[in-house]
Parts: structure tokens; C-alpha cells; sequence
């Protein structure tokens, strides 16, 4: 299998270290290893405090697994796999898909999800988010005119990196409707999912509402995305074993650790959430203020969960442009919307960092620059 370089990591890679700003990330403020030790309960602490460096349970640590199961509605322990967030999308695809499959992806996404089905030698089609006057839709009647007996797998990425798209539950149903009439499999990345910045707008987990659906998730947004720890949860008991058997040649099991770690997180899920969620509610406020105030030169379409948004810059400026200056000139490193294989002119802002303020400020001194050239 051959692989396109991962773009969006590849740019964060290599500026990482250069840049003193950043105003694209997606993951969440992270917590310190204190904060997180501080939280343990009296198992936790024992756990962590007599943790052997051995080999651990492949399928993951049931107390791990437990906790988990509070964040859905049916899944028990036994319909989740504890690995690396990315891992679990690699092993989905790779156990799922075969060269000629037929898969729809949602667009912008995070591209492994594009990715991987083409390098398996699928037939991808792109199902493309489009901006309206009150934010970004899915046409459902573009997925009911490409859906057929042929779609073996549509995938999905709710609340979406980077628009920060949610359906809502009335146009959910049709799509896993339209999936159920034709047999298909549905796969979501729902690592932003309890962001919901209406609480009216929460969906139940993909995994909860249709039994051919795959979900990953992880600890991005409670703070801990250094663990690399997450999950892939189904119903479907043929393809967690076939995910199961495949991690045998990846990660084989996980970081003891990482495991007491994720433990204590997801038995402080609520509080770990709120405290992020409250960052990013703060952030948008700032960020609505300020692409308002420069409406001549931006578009800003509302996000309505997870910590991204994906404005767009308006003619004649082009965003491959104002990011190269951005880094250039100011040290600030802005994701452009050609890292998501797209050329609209959007590029991503991250509203989950302390520091969104500060990078913020970096870049209206640019735009600025920009407005007066």
C-alpha cells in the first residue's frame, strides 16, 4: 500500500519548532501529569502507584474500558478495543475495505479518512460540506443520488474537524436510513463528540444508533492527547475481532501507563470536558468579534461543536499567501485548507488553547498589514 504524505502533519512537523504561535490547532488545552495523578480515586492510585512496565491486555484494561461506556448509551466493555485513535482508523480500513470497494467520504475531514480507502485502491467519492446563509450542510440528496448496493462503507467525521459541522438528528436518521436500505457500513470519527456548543444539538453516538457502524474516539478533548490512547467502538462483533486480530501486527497492546492515565480521565470525563468546552465557548466569542469586524476580507461560518472553525478568505487574497507570510513574517503558523486536499481558500482556526488570545493577536497585526497593502 502506498501512502500520500500526510500533509497536515507533515506542515506541523516541520514548523513545529519554529513557530511561537499557532492558531490552527484542533486538540484541546492538555492537563499536567499532576493534575491528572491528583484526580485518582483510591484504585487509581494504587493502580498507578504499583503499575509493572509488562505487557498488558491487548483488547485494553477493563477499568479503562468500563469508564468509556459511560460516554454511550448500549456499548458495553466488550464492544470496545482500546488503541491509538489513528491506529484504529488504519486497522478499520485495512480489515474493512478491498481494492474496487466503493466509499463515501465526507468532506473536509481528517485525510487518513480519504486517504486510506484510496491507497487500498477504493473508489472514493467526495461528499463535499457546502456553506449556506446560516452555516454548513450536508446535501442529503447528493449522498441519496451516489449511495447504492455498491457503497460499502460511508465515512463520516461528526462533530467534523475542521468546519465544526453538526447535523442535526432528523438528517442523521435519513443518512444511516439511506446506509441500512443499501447494507453499508458507516465509520465516524467522533473525537469532538459532548462539544456540542448547543447542548440541543448533542447526537447519541453513531455506534448507538446503527449496528454497521465503527466509531474512534479518544482523549483529545479532555487534555490527554500525549497518551495516544483511544478507542474504536462497535456492535458489530465480526468486525472488532477482525480489528482485534489485525492489531496483533501494530501496536499489539497498549501503554500501561497510558491505560491508569485514561482511567483516571474518563472517570473525570465531565470535569475534564466542562473545563475545555468552557475554553472554546470563550474563544469563539473572541473569534465571532473579530472575522465580523474584518467581514471584507473573511467569511466566517459558524462552527457549532468540537474546537474548530474554517473561515474562508475572501478575494483577491489568496490563503496559500497569507499563510506563508503569517509564518514568514509574524512566526505564526496558520493550517491552510490545502492540507485537507482542497482549494476554497479556507484555512483552520483552533479554539481550544489558553493561548488562542495571543496567536489571535499575531495575526491581526497581519491582516492589518494585509488590509492596508
Amino acid at each position: 500500500m502506498k501512502l500520500k504524505e500526510f500533509q497536515l502533519e507533515r506542515l506541523f512537523a516541520r514548523y513545529r519548532q519554529r513557530a511561537k504561535y499557532m492558531l490552527s490547532q484542533s486538540s484541546c488545552e492538555s492537563v499536567t501529569m499532576q493534575e491528572i495523578v491528583d484526580m485518582a480515586d483510591k484504585e487509581c492510585k494504587s493502580l498507578w502507584n504499583n503499575m509493572r512496565l509488562g505487557y498488558t491486555d491487548p483488547k485494553g484494561c477493563i477499568l479503562l474500558r468500563e469508564a468509556v461506556t459511560d460516554r454511550y448509551q448500549s456499548i458495553r466493555p466488550n464492544d470496545i478495543l482500546e488503541l491509538v485513535p489513528e491506529e484504529g482508523i488504519f486497522i478499520f480500513m485495512n480489515t474493512l475495505l478491498d481494492p474496487g470497494d466503493e466509499v463515501i467520504v465526507m468532506q473536509p475531514c481528517l485525510p487518513s479518512l480519504y486517504e486510506l480507502p484510496r491507497a487500498l485502491g477504493c473508489k472514493v467519492i467526495r461528499w463535499p460540506l457546502e456553506i449556506t446563509s446560516w452555516g454548513w450542510r450536508l446535501d442529503l440528496n447528493f449522498l441519496a443520488e451516489n449511495i447504492s448496493p455498491k457503497t460499502k462503507l460511508l465515512v463520516m467525521n461528526i462533530p467534523n474537524n475542521p468546519t465544526g459541522y453538526i447535523p442535526v438528528r432528523t438528517e442523521m436518521d435519513r443518512i444511516l436510513n439511506m446506509a441500512d436500505r443499501m447494507g453499508t457500513y458507516v465509520f465516524c470519527e467522533e473525537t469532538y463528540r459532548g462539544m456540542e456548543h448547543d447542548p440541543a444539538a448533542a447526537l447519541p453516538s453513531l455506534a448507538d444508533l446503527y449496528s454497521r457502524a465503527t466509531i474512534v474516539g479518544g482523549l483529545n478533548k479532555y487534555g490527554l492527547p500525549g497518551t495516544r490512547m483511544g478507542w474504536l467502538v462497535t456492535r458489530n462483533r465480526q468486525v472488532l475481532a477482525e480489528c482485534a486480530a489485525y492489531k496483533d501486527y501494530t501496536t499489539l497492546c497498549n501503554n500501561g501507563p497510558g491505560e491508569i492515565l485514561a482511567t483516571i480521565a474518563m472517570r473525570n470525563a465531565s470535569e475534564l470536558l466542562k473545563r475545555n468546552h468552557e475554553i472554546v465557548l470563550e474563544n469563539l466569542k473572541i473569534a465571532e468579534v473579530f472575522f465580523k469586524k474584518h467581514k471584507a476580507m473573511f467569511q466566517w461560518i459558524q462552527p457549532n461543536g468540537g474546537s474548530t472553525a474554517f473561515p474562508k478568505l475572501l478575494p483577491p487574497h489568496d490563503v496559500m499567501d497569507m499563510t506563508e507570510r503569517a509564518m514568514n513574517d509574524k512566526d505564526l503558523l496558520i493550517i491552510p485548507d490545502r492540507v485537507f486536499d482542497l482549494s476554497n481558500n479556507h484555512f483552520r482556526v483552533g479554539l481550544g488553547r489558553k493561548d488562542f488570545g495571543k496567536a489571535l493577536a499575531i495575526f491581526k497585526d497581519l491582516v492589518e498589514e494585509m488590509e492596508k497593502a
